[in-house]
């Protein structure tokens, strides 16, 4: 069970974090093998576009996405938008599909916290009755699968519930204005355009081979 911070929280995806270091050494790999196997410098050159496009793939998609919770709203930074969601506009955390932040106006799906196949809820199931935790239920009305500790989806919805739970106690969330809070979508542009240009730039490098 994630420990709950009084200040905030991060969380990331441990899984995508390993796929994006086993994405850049095969990268690694690929680029090591072209230099060596190129005998001409501008072929070498040429193989840094799409080892470019497999590095910058990798943080993008894999290493940056990441959850922030904190007093003053949550954070979800998703491959190519951050999301400012202030707990004032949340109604509803779902975990059907990922872990879902539910406001009035938008639902933000939260690229680090997928919730489980078979596979993850019978891990998770079989970790949760190691540690004596109550998993009857799961699945049925209002507790989803994705709810189980153990799981991206459930860890970071946990989080959230947490603190959800504790700012209302302390009377820190305005109550009945949830319709009428804004909620700020900053898009990454700078990623779109680098990861545009190195994967047009790659495909071109590997086709004048």
């Amino acid at each position: 069970m994630p420990a709950p911070s009084t200040t905030h929280d991060v969380f990331v995806s441990k899984f995508n974090r390993g796929l994006a270091i086993a994405l850049w050494l095969i990268v690694a790999l690929l680029f090591v093998t072209t230099v060596v196997n190129d005998t001409t410098w501008p072929d070498r050159v040429l193989a840094l576009v799409p080892t470019a496009f497999g590095v910058l793939l990798g943080w993008v998609a894999l290493w940056r996405p990441r959850l922030t919770i904190a007093d003053k709203g949550i954070e979800v930074v998703n491959v190519f938008h951050t999301v400012h969601v202030p707990w004032a506009a949340l109604v509803h955390v779902d975990t059907r599909f990922a872990l879902t932040l539910v406001t009035p106006k938008r639902r933000v799906s939260v690229w680090a916290a997928p919730a489980p196949g078979r596979a993850g809820v019978a891990l998770a199931r079989r970790q949760n009755q190691r540690h004596g935790r109550d998993t009857a239920g799961l699945g049925d009305g209002d507790r989803r699968a994705g709810d189980l500790l153990s799981t991206a989806s459930g860890d970071a919805a946990y989080l959230i519930r947490h603190r959800w739970d504790d700012l209302r106690e302390r009377g820190a969330i305005e109550l009945g204005t949830a319709d009428t809070v804004h909620v700020p979508v900053t898009l990454h542009w700078a990623s779109i355009v680098l990861l545009a240009a190195t994967a047009v730039g790659g495909w071109f490098a590997i086709a004048a081979r």
